[in-house]
């Protein structure tokens, strides 16, 4: 069995063109055939293959490996920590700063390096808000940066869209992320409970957006 196989469930043939890249937890927004391997899950819908990956450090190499296969296009869906958004609210992510590694972030060591996805694919998704996301090493120190990602610009914080756009560009892939805001940074981290209204604004975020990203590919 070579890597690609073991690492993914399938053959490289059988990845389509256009592919929804996701934590595992979200593939059930995306029914359909699933094939399982060692590290990644892939869907098959009609006109897209879902990617599940079960650790957000591997999304890159995720991306990596689709250089040889039939791969052209690439949406990062999942959640995010917003900045001065309310919980629900969705985004398409235009550029993503590098704050990726701990040690870095820990030693206040983390420029402002960013990479940008694919402005011709973002199109698809006119209409949606458009936001600047920090991904960040670690969540205990989300906070100890706050006044450098306000900064920035930044909207909205995650753990895998930096490194997705760096290794689409790299594999020759056109990229794009939509984030849905799950907590709010710092008034409501990920850890709080959130409130009824707040679960309600959540799942119609979540699913509503599901439904316009398959919308898009559809057309």
């Amino acid at each position: 069995m070579d890597a690609f196989k073991k690492l993914f469930g399938v053959e490289k043939a059988d990845i389509q063109p256009d592919c929804i890249l996701t934590p595992l937890d979200e593939t059930s927004l995306f029914p359909g055939e699933r094939a399982r391997g060692d590290y990644f899950s892939v869907t098959q819908l009609p006109g897209a293959s879902v990617l599940g990956t079960r650790y957000s450090l591997l999304a890159g190499d995720c991306v990596l490996h689709l250089k040889d296969t039939p791969c052209r296009r690439l949406i990062l869906f999942n959640c995010c920590g917003g900045i001065g958004l309310p919980i629900g609210a969705s985004l398409l992510v235009r550029k993503a700063y590098d704050f990726e590694g701990f040690s870095a972030m820990l030693e206040g060591r983390s420029g402002a390096v960013s990479c940008e996805g694919d402005a011709g694919l973002a199109q698809r998704f006119a209409g949606l808000r458009e936001g600047v996301c920090a991904t960040v090493g670690s969540l205990a120190l989300e906070e100890a940066h706050l006044s450098r990602f306000r900064e920035l610009g930044v909207d909205c914080l995650d753990m895998e869209c930096s490194a997705v756009f760096s290794a689409a560009r790299a594999a020759g892939i056109r990229a794009a992320a939509l984030f849905y805001v799950s907590n709010r940074v710092p008034d409501k981290p990920w850890h709080e409970q959130l409130d009824a209204p707040e679960i309600a604004a959540l799942g119609q975020a979540r699913k509503g957006l599901a439904a316009k990203l398959l919308e898009a590919l559809a057309r």
